[in-house]
Parts: C-alpha cells; sequence; structure tokens
C-alpha cells in the first residue's frame, strides 16, 4: 500500500510539473499607488524633462506640482493664482524651464532654477482662445501652441519681458489636439480634430500631410534615432508620420486601424526607447513598437478592475518609464500608480532552468518508483542502499528471514 502510494504521488507531481502555468492578459501589472490628494484633482496631463527625472503635472483651475519621476512621493508645490485650466505643458531642450497653456489663453512659464511660475504674457497674444497644446522646436528657439477652431502660433521670450507671436499660415478650422517636434529633425507634427495631420517646417511653414477626418488626440516622436512619429486617434487609428529630413512637406502618413481592443485612443506618451505606450478609455494601455511597426496589448482593463475598481473608473492622462518595462500611470483623479511586470515574469529565466532540470528528474523518479514496486528484490537492494537506519533494519530481517526459509 505505501508503495503504491509513493508511486502515485509522483505520478501527480510529474503531471503537475508539464501543467501550463495560468497568466493575466497584461504584460504588467499593477503595484504601489499614491494620491496627490484627497480630492479628485481633474488632471490633464504630465510633461516629463528631457533627462527624465521630474514631470510637471497640471490640470483644472491652475494645479500645478513637481513629481519626482521615480518616486512621486517626492514632489514640489508650485504656487500660481490662477483659476484657468491647464491642458498642455512642454519642458524646453534646456531642461531649465516648461510652458504649460490653457483656457483663456493663459500661457504660463517654469523655471527649475527657484521652481517659479509666471504669466509668459501669452494672454495678450492670444485673447481669450483656448489653448490645447504647446511645444519646443528641436533647437529650443522657438515654441509652436496650438488651440480651438486650428489656431496655431510660434512664441519666445521677448526683450522687454513679454511674449514675440506669430501666427502659423495655413492652420485648419478644427481643434489642435497635440504637437510634438522630433529631437533630431527640424520638424513638429501637429494633430487636429478633423482636419488631419500637418507638419511644420524649419521655416515655421504648416504643411498638411493626411488623415482627414479622424479625430486625432495625440502624437510623439519617441527616438531621435528614426525620424518617424505616431499619432493615435479616438478611432483606434495609428498614423505613422515619416519625416523628410531635407524637405519635410514631402512627409508621408500611413495609417492602420487597431482591431480587436474596446474603448478608444485617448493619447501617446513614450514609454523606453522607439517603444510608446497608448493610453486608451476605458483605463488600458496598448504598446506600440515603432521598429516593429506593431502594437500589443500592454495593460488590459480587466486586470485595472482587479487592482483598485476606483482607478478603473479614472482616466489615463499620461505615463511616464523608469525603465524598459516599467514606470507610473497618472489619472484624471491624481492617483500615481506604479506598473511593472509580474515578479514571475521576471524570474522566468530561473524557472525555465529549474523545470528543465525538475521534469527529467520527476520522469526518474516515476519510473523508479514503479520498478520498486514490481521488484520487491530491487526495492530491498535500494533499501540498503538509500534507506532510512530503521528502513535498512528491516530489510536485514526481511533477509534473514528469506534466507532461513
Amino acid at each position: 500500500m505505501q508503495r503504491a502510494s509513493s508511486s502515485t504521488l509522483a505520478a501527480l507531481f510529474a503531471l503537475m510539473m508539464l501543467a501550463p502555468v495560468a497568466s493575466a492578459g497584461s504584460a504588467v501589472g499593477l503595484y504601489e499607488k499614491i494620491s496627490l490628494s484627497d480630492q479628485d484633482l481633474g488632471l490633464t496631463g504630465a510633461s516629463v524633462d528631457p533627462l527624465g527625472e521630474w514631470a510637471i503635472v497640471f490640470g483644472a483651475e491652475s494645479y500645478l506640482e513637481l513629481v519626482s519621476t521615480s518616486d512621486p512621493e517626492d514632489r514640489v508645490e508650485l504656487v500660481w493664482n490662477g483659476e484657468e485650466d491647464l491642458a498642455y505643458g512642454d519642458f524646453h531642450p534646456g531642461g531649465q524651464t516648461a510652458l504649460i497653456v490653457g483656457s483663456e489663453g493663459q500661457v504660463l512659464r517654469y523655471a527649475r532654477s527657484d521652481h517659479s511660475v509666471t504669466d509668459a504674457g501669452g494672454d495678450l497674444e492670444f485673447g481669450q482662445i483656448s489653448l490645447t497644446s504647446v511645444t519646443w522646436n528641436s533647437g529650443g528657439s522657438w515654441a509652436y501652441v496650438g488651440g480651438t477652431d486650428g489656431w496655431l502660433w510660434r512664441m519666445r521670450a521677448a526683450a522687454d519681458g513679454g511674449a514675440e507671436v506669430h501666427p502659423i499660415q495655413g492652420r485648419g478650422s478644427s481643434d489642435v489636439t497635440g504637437m510634438d517636434c522630433h529631437p533630431s529633425v527640424m520638424a513638429c507634427v501637429v494633430t487636429s480634430l478633423v482636419d488631419g495631420i500637418g507638419v511644420i517646417d524649419r521655416d515655421h511653414n504648416l504643411h498638411w500631410l493626411g488623415g482627414v477626418g479622424h479625430p486625432w488626440s495625440d502624437v510623439v516622436c519617441p527616438t531621435i534615432e528614426s525620424a518617424i512619429c505616431v499619432a493615435v486617434s479616438h478611432d483606434r487609428t495609428i498614423a505613422t508620420v515619416t519625416l523628410d529630413a531635407e524637405l519635410a512637406a514631402t512627409s508621408e502618413v500611413s495609417l492602420v486601424q487597431v482591431t480587436g481592443t474596446e474603448g478608444y485612443f485617448t493619447g501617446i506618451s513614450r514609454q523606453s526607447g522607439d517603444r510608446s505606450l497608448i493610453m486608451l478609455a476605458p483605463f488600458s494601455l496598448i504598446e506600440h513598437d515603432l521598429s516593429l511597426n506593431s502594437s500589443y496589448p500592454w495593460l488590459e482593463n480587466s486586470d485595472v478592475v482587479e487592482y483598485d475598481a476606483g482607478v478603473s473608473n479614472s482616466r489615463v492622462v499620461a505615463t511616464w518609464g523608469t525603465d524598459r518595462d516599467s514606470g507610473w500611470i497618472l489619472t484624471d483623479r491624481g492617483d500615481v500608480v506604479r506598473y511593472h511586470p509580474p515578479l514571475s515574469n521576471s524570474l522566468g529565466g530561473v524557472l525555465e532552468v529549474w523545470v528543465l532540470i525538475a521534469i527529467p528528474a520527476v520522469t526518474i523518479l516515476v519510473i523508479l518508483s514503479f520498478a520498486l514496486g514490481l521488484s520487491p528484490g530491487l526495492q530491498r537492494r535500494f533499501t540498503l542502499r538509500f534507506g532510512t537506519a530503521e528502513e535498512k533494519r528491516a530489510a536485514r530481517r526481511e533477509v534473514r528471514r528469506r534466507k532461513g526459509r
């Protein structure tokens, strides 16, 4: 009876070793959550400095705060006594200043040296137009500002402390929803709600490239190595914008519709290298790999619901990476949630080696167990060699008993 039990247990253990391991559908898991406030902050986004060390978080009623990208508990309060809703921000390539734009023509300037926030003089030039986006060109000599109804300007600080502002000719008629300048090519990509995707060349001329009719939500130029930017639209269309470094007007746009996913695309942000994260509502993320020109599920909504129902009911407004597959997610309510691959994934290499060793070992154990059960003589010899002291004494008594027959 004991021999049969041992054989059965060994066989069951072998079958367990051969069974697949169940895992969640997401490539990353959600872990630590930090709340910037007990109240719903109504955040709209964040801008990360060129070194990836700090992010300016902004939102409703001129909310501003500087947050460490590695530890969001480390924060600096930024004071601005305004009531405008801030919509978009961008750091200067030098990393020492940033512009943040919002409703009623508001343009704010943040200075890293003393963490001050001042009026950049934009409201005098932009009137009451709601500003929706801002980006610096690669040299940092000009910032481009977009607004509702297709308004576009270029601006820079003036000698009198105000701002030098010039309108961009050839603008569309629908809201500018996003802008980003390539880090090495003198060209900036513009997305709009209806007018499609355009590019601003080194001479500040706007050229519309295509994608008309899609409700584009944002654009990012993720890497210096490739002259390509990626835009996303609410209807789950991804645009690859291939920039012509010599003649921006001949840049090309190719579109692809993402299927097999629910929700709509609300934005896109850099992750690592040429990889970006597409933000969706309801709360989920998709990875876009520029080198492969492919998109993959990254964080499933069902896993967010399981993590925290309150978080799943909020909206992703920004993400930033701290490593290749790790980083933080910022929600409109003001929660910052850490993501990284599940711990089981990080141990994958060790587990794979262990499984490769364990499976043959268990197989041998099962075969040996069955052999011992079929051959009493072999079992006694095995016990005399490997058994406990008590088992060896019992085996010797059994040998003497059989010899005395």
